[in-house]
């Protein structure tokens, strides 16, 4: 057996890959010195508010393909079949009907965090390392799902790679000299970041929310909120200088907008993509591709802090199974191992024979299948 092999792959994790992408495109446009627009605080969360509710065009396609798939099964169902479809009607209407308390939520608290980030610009320390902790016990304390060896392993390396990184450029040490308030706001501000990604994940799977409608929503109670916190900054706040912007506007800053109209729709749509059919964990392996682009020069701090990354990236991919390490035990309990496991024991019983190898399993040439994600969370 290798000492690292690849987990548990299918066409999920394209996804994924299409999710850093335009993660990564986003966060190349924010240290793209060829334009104004960033230098400001509120107009770039305008503009991302905004590129968000063109998911109303599929979320318009999505409900008529909705409507006529449930005239036509109207249609063609049976007298014999009409009570249990009524009790079907009714359990899932009353499981979609709280759905918008959270949508709601969800959506004030995307305003929140993009404030909290606003008023802590300052930060140099990466303290979006602790995303992965902070999501992870969120999701046990929702999911009910447990961490095994390989994560808490992956969690420790990841955090401590982070820390010394800020130690090594004093960026930690500096934020508490002379920003701690504003490193407590950062804090703040990824407890919610991550929060909002495990309420998603419970609209999706709970609430019968799609991708689009969480997106489209989020967006327009965001552009409502963006819009009134631009009218009290106009008269009162003075946080950002519209006039001033605008007043320098040109084509350049144009195709900005544009370009990050685009990657904007890319990453949102894919993130939240990437929740529904993984965990809000994988969610992280996004965050950690899109930041290196913020390093793409020649200088050694630089260099540095994108080997720091690119690991931080690979301990990530291990956390989500999608690599794994064959030594020490720490991938005994992924969740292909698991489920090949239960099906190991199934089996041995239906067929009254043992198997105690991997080479025994493979002798007996039994055809595995896919358990559902139901059936995975009874097994742990």
């Amino acid at each position: 057996m290798f000492l690292i092999s690849l987990g548990d792959i299918n066409k999920i994790i394209i996804q994924i890959i299409i999710g850093c992408i335009f993660n990564f495109l986003t966060e190349l446009l924010f240290s793209y010195d060829g334009t104004k627009l960033f230098e400001h605080s509120i107009i770039p969360n305008l503009i991302a508010s905004f590129a968000k509710l063109f998911t109303i065009i599929p979320l318009i396609i999505l409900k008529i393909r909705s409507k006529s798939e449930n005239k036509e099964l109207d249609r063609n169902e049976k007298n014999n079949n009409k009570n249990i479809k009524l009790i079907y009607k009714d359990i899932k209407k009353g499981l979609i009907s709280g759905k918008w308390y959270y949508i709601i939520l969800t959506s004030v608290l995307v305003f929140i965090q993009g404030i909290l980030l606003i008023s802590s610009i300052e930060i140099k320390s990466n303290s979006w390392i602790l995303d992965i902790l902070i999501t992870s016990i969120f999701y046990f304390l929702i999911f009910k799902i447990k961490l095994y060896k390989h994560h808490y392993l992956s969690i420790i390396i990841i955090i401590l790679t982070g820390f010394i990184l800020d130690l090594v450029f004093e960026n930690f040490q500096n934020d508490i000299s002379n920003n701690f308030f504003l490193l407590i706001i950062r804090f703040l501000r990824e407890i919610i970041f991550s929060l909002v990604d495990i309420i998603n994940k419970y609209l999706m799977d709970k609430k019968f929310c799609s991708i689009y409608e969480i997106t489209f929503y989020s967006g327009l109670i965001g552009f409502i909120l963006y819009g009134i916190l631009s009218i009290f900054n106009y008269y009162f706040f003075k946080l950002d200088d519209f006039g001033e912007y605008f007043n320098n506007f040109n084509t350049t800053e144009f195709l900005v907008w544009i370009a990050l109209i685009i990657t904007t729709i890319g990453y949102y749509v894919f993130q939240i993509m990437t929740n529904k059919n993984n965990t809000p964990c994988h969610i992280f392996i996004i965050h950690v591709f899109g930041h290196i682009a913020l390093y793409l020069d020649s200088s050694t701090n630089s260099i540095v802090t994108i080997i720091c990354f690119i690991f931080i990236l690979f301990m990530s991919l291990i956390f989500n199974e999608i690599i794994e390490i064959n030594i020490c035990g720490l991938s005994e309990n992924t969740k292909r191992n698991i489920i090949r496991r239960a099906k190991i024991d199934d089996l041995s019983v239906e067929k009254n024979f043992t198997i105690n190898t991997e080479e025994d399993f493979e002798k007996k040439d039994i055809e595995l299948i896919e358990l559902n994600d139901d059936a995975f969370k009874a097994l742990n």
